[in-house]
């Protein structure tokens, strides 16, 4: 009897240890993330602080420079944070690691793209393999603490079968009139 019971708890613990394992290699998402998963993770907390520093920088390097017409801070960098899809899950690429392409296959019934952008924009806008995305939430970040917002966060969401594209994720700064795009090719 002793052995049946050992032999019955360890196929419980193997049969456990196997669906956990499982359950960390699972890619699929439910759901597009929302604005309080993004924000209130690590890996967008150490993508404002890596921004922070960036922008400190900027504005070391901009002493002596030309006085701008408004107090917001000028588009001067811009990323693809994060793809995410229900075939593919969650990619989080962060402040300053743009790959070219995406790791998984993001195919789906929706697919959504992050940007991260320091500086304010004029407007600002999403396309997957040229379809025009909406706009779901966006997040400002003001990044010394001087109450002018100086970052954004924009989350994009194609809604609708895809097999992916280029996503190109464009912005107009509002105090010199340039285009500054940041892109992905989304498999």
């Amino acid at each position: 009897m002793r052995k049946l019971v050992s032999l019955a708890l360890i196929l419980v613990l193997v049969l456990s240890f196997n669906v956990a394992a499982y359950a960390d290699g699972d890619v699929t998402q439910a759901k597009p993330l929302t604005k309080e998963e993004i924000i209130n993770s690590k890996e967008f907390r150490e993508a404002v602080k890596a921004a922070k520093a960036e922008f400190e920088s900027q504005k070391a390097n901009d002493k002596g420079g030309p006085v701008l017409f408004a107090p917001a801070p000028k588009v001067s960098h811009i990323n693809v944070y994060g793809v995410v899809s229900p075939n593919g899950g969650q990619e989080i690429y962060g402040f300053n690691n743009n790959p070219l392409s995406t790791t998984n296959d993001h195919g789906g019934a929706w697919v959504q793209c992050i940007t991260f952008q320091i500086g304010y924009d004029s407007s600002h806008y999403g396309t997957l393999a040229g379809s025009t995305m909406t706009n779901n939430w966006s997040e400002a970040i003001d990044l010394d603490g001087d109450r002018t917002i100086d970052a954004w966060a924009h989350s994009w969401v194609y809604e609708g079968s895809s097999t992916g594209g280029q996503f190109v994720g464009t912005v107009y700064s509002i105090n010199i009139a340039t285009k500054w795009t940041a892109w992905i090719n989304v498999r």
